[in-house]
């Protein structure tokens, strides 16, 4: 399977990165396919260059990105032009989320409240025991 991922290049504790498509098979920084960007995360801001129409290129054909790779298309407009929506410039949604429909948990109740009503069945109970 041809995946799109990150290479790390640069020195020690300096990363950079290359957004390259590779076969999945290979190696972190192993064998590509064909080099499509790079990625910048210690300058501030963030570099990110993609070349939009060869990840198009790639993601039609079935290339499968990884994680980040799927944010720094969504951030580079590349996932968008290859869903077919406007560029946002945000990072696309992870799939098992958007699919499920899964959203954030709501607060629990107070603790407070469920402590006090515990106290107060316990007392009962003591009470009914003697």
């Amino acid at each position: 399977m041809v995946k799109i991922r990150l290479m790390r290049v640069g020195k020690r504790k300096q990363p950079s990165y290359r957004v390259v498509v590779a076969d999945s098979r290979s190696a972190r920084d192993g064998r590509i396919i064909e080099s499509i960007g790079h990625y910048g995360p210690r300058e501030d801001p963030s570099v990110v260059s993609i070349d939009t129409e060869r990840a198009v290129f790639w993601l039609q054909r079935g290339a499968q990105p990884s994680d980040q790779a799927r944010k720094l298309l969504g951030i580079s407009g590349a996932w968008s032009a290859f869903k077919g929506e406007p560029a946002t410039g945000e990072p696309a949604p992870a799939p098992g989320r958007a699919a499920t429909g899964a959203s954030w948990a709501t607060p629990a109740a107070s603790v407070e409240e469920e402590a006090g009503e515990d106290a107060s069945t316990s007392d009962q109970a003591g009470a009914s025991a003697t």
